[in-house]
């Protein structure tokens, strides 16, 4: 279990609250603040300020760890919203929560006239700030609904994709998971493949063998085609990790995935029944063409 440090004392509690679910959010992660820097692009001393309530963690950096721990991300924006606020508001009060001053014995009315201003002025701000910030969360949230939607009704078997054009040659694509807690899982199901392309490829006897990358997930896996039942496609990883499959039927298959930050940082490999086995290479940044469908069968004349 991690050894956080106290929190300060006259953080305003907002800020708390954020710090606190960011502080579960990586404990359920399972990264390092290490790995959090070789994943972000933030540094790990940067991390160290924001997880300890030294500094308020940029938004970018909030959703990037709910990602990795498969957080809500309606509420972690709400969350960043109010601490956001809460900062500027102690900045405001001179980087401490405001205390009110005492006040000579007064009439009741005279003592509430003289606290209005500064009270009652930032509570009015603080509560404008997150009228807007709710209208602008169910915004996004109709956007969304709306493209899914969208898509759903123009593409067969894409219900899941929420896929838009944002420059030439990338997409963004909803998935379900991200880098590390991809490992082990499908592609196709966790929304990989929407965006997948082939970073490296060989052939193996008549096999073909793919390194196969999402940039969505941060994850790879490995594709072999023109196979026969009982070959093997292979995805090695650092610290030789492994996934595989075999193929049961028909020509082809593909492995579960393993987390790449890169495409350089796995290969792909095939395993066939003939005893043959290779690799590709690890994966570069070029976009190679997949392998061809293999021929249909013909069928042999009788009679």
């Amino acid at each position: 279990m991690t050894d956080w440090k106290p929190l300060p004392d006259d953080l305003a509690s907002d800020v708390r609250q954020l710090v606190t679910e960011l502080r579960t959010l990586k404990i359920r992660s399972g990264v390092s603040l290490a790995a959090l820097a070789e994943r972000t692009p933030y540094s790990k001393s940067s991390w160290e300020r924001y997880l300890n309530g030294k500094t308020l963690p940029p938004r970018q950096a909030v959703t990037i760890l709910g990602k990795l721990s498969d957080a809500e991300p309606a509420r972690l924006e709400a969350l960043w919203e109010l601490a956001n606020a809460a900062a500027h508001d102690q900045q405001a009060g001179g980087g401490r929560p405001a205390q009110r001053a005492p006040q000579p014995a007064t009439p009741a009315d005279a003592t509430e006239v003289a606290s209005a201003p500064s009270d009652e002025g930032r509570r009015r701000r603080r509560d404008a700030r997150l009228l807007w910030t709710a209208a602008l969360l169910l915004a996004l949230l109709l956007v969304g609904t709306a493209v899914v939607l969208v898509n759903r009704d123009s593409s067969a078997g894409t219900a899941r994709a929420a896929i838009s054009a944002t420059e030439p040659g990338t997409r963004q694509v909803d998935v379900n998971c991200f880098a590390d807690s991809c490992a082990g899982k499908d592609p196709k199901e966790a929304g990989c493949g929407g965006d997948a392309w082939t970073a490296a490829l060989t052939k193996v006897q008549q096999v073909y063998v793919e390194l196969r990358y999402s940039d969505a997930c941060r994850a790879a896996w490995a594709r072999i085609s023109w196979g026969r039942p009982g070959d093997i496609a292979r995805i090695v990883g650092p610290r030789h990790s492994v996934h595989q499959n075999k193929v049961h039927y028909d020509t082809d298959t593909y492995s579960a995935m393993l987390a790449a930050p890169t495409p350089s940082a796995v290969k792909a490999c095939a395993v066939l029944t003939s005893g043959r086995h290779g690799c590709t290479g690890p994966g570069g940044d070029q976009r190679l063409t997949e392998p061809p469908n293999p021929p249909a069968p013909t069928l042999s004349p009788t009679g």
